[in-house]
């Protein structure tokens, strides 16, 4: 504990300012300003416009049925594993995730 107080003591009293003759102001000044706030949740409306245009025009519902059916139809024939329409919900959430982080380093 001592050392710790002799320490933080010589910190202390060797501290010195540095000037550096407003250089952090000049670099300051040449920052360039954040991105609008409204910037992202545009580019995710327009994306989420953009996919249910191609969801209806590509038929998804029928494509994500006959999906369901296949994997459901090839995992029931397997004898040690029931199919859990679960997974299939946590697979799709875990895929919404992964494509919003990529969005997110797009943008940003």
């Amino acid at each position: 504990m001592d050392d710790d107080k002799l320490i933080r003591q010589f910190m202390l009293s060797a501290r010195e300012e540095v000037s550096d003759s407003g250089f952090s102001a000049r670099v300051m000044r040449h920052i360039p300003n954040e991105r609008p706030f409204w910037v992202f949740p545009v580019i995710v409306l327009f994306s989420l416009a953009i996919l249910a245009v191609l969801f209806v025009w590509l038929d998804g519902w029928s494509v994500i049925c006959n999906t369901y059916v296949r994997i459901y139809t090839a995992v029931a024939y397997a004898k040690h594993f029931t199919f859990n329409p679960l997974y299939l919900l946590v697979f799709l959430a875990l895929g919404c995730w992964f494509i919003t982080e990529k969005v997110k380093k797009l943008v940003y």
